[in-house]
């Protein structure tokens, strides 16, 4: 009987040290994911792959482009609309009999003069030029449009809106002072005279 007892306790001892031997196959097996940690880094990897997208229009600064734009005719010729494509809302409108008033015109790319015929006129810093719906748009063609000006100062009655090429399906194609190239295509032919614009920042 005691020796029965005697090896049952030894071969409890044997499993016990037995059992002790796990815990150090885990403990090398948890090691390894420490050493091939540094080499899985998922979070950059990730925001290399968004980076990509901030990058491919860096343009576009007012979410919901194309926006539109509507100019109106005014019964008086008391108010002006100057129209800034580098900031939004793209229009302030101002009294013209006010001190500041050319203070305001600055900083814009086009001027709308809403009096009887309405004058319709390029920002002092800025180029603008119509491209025709008839020649394939690109950006670079914009810019040639742009550059090549012909809005400098327009009477908006009908022989010179349609000289201008300011019709429907055009687009007016804008350097902004600050350089930004701004395609304003034509929705609404200018009869009222309104002219009615939707904006997309190029560049």
């Amino acid at each position: 009987m005691i020796a029965g007892i005697f090896v049952v306790a030894t071969s409890g001892d044997d499993d016990k040290r037995e059992d002790a031997k796990p815990p150090a196959t885990v403990a090398t097996h948890a090691a390894k994911p420490t050493a091939s940690a540094p080499s899985s880094p998922e979070p950059s990897a990730s925001a290399d792959a968004e980076s990509p997208e901030r990058t491919i229009d860096p343009a576009k600064p007012f979410p919901g482009e194309p926006l539109p734009l509507r100019l109106n005719g005014d019964s008086t010729c008391d108010y002006a609309s100057h129209i800034d494509f580098d900031s939004y809302p793209f229009v302030t409108r101002v009294d013209r009999s006010e001190p500041d008033a050319e203070d305001a015109a600055a900083p814009a790319d086009l001027n709308w003069y809403g009096c009887s015929p309405v004058e319709f006129a390029t920002g002092r810093d800025s180029r603008a030029g119509v491209l025709s719906k008839r020649q394939p748009f690109s950006r670079q063609a914009c810019e040639a449009a742009a550059s090549g000006g012909g809005l400098e100062e327009i009477l908006m009655h009908s022989n010179a809106v349609e000289e201008a090429g300011i019709i429907a399906g055009n687009s007016i194609c804008v350097i902004t002072d600050k350089g930004r190239l701004v395609r304003a295509q034509i929705v609404e032919a200018p009869w009222a005279p309104n002219l009615s614009l939707k904006i997309t920042t190029l560049s």
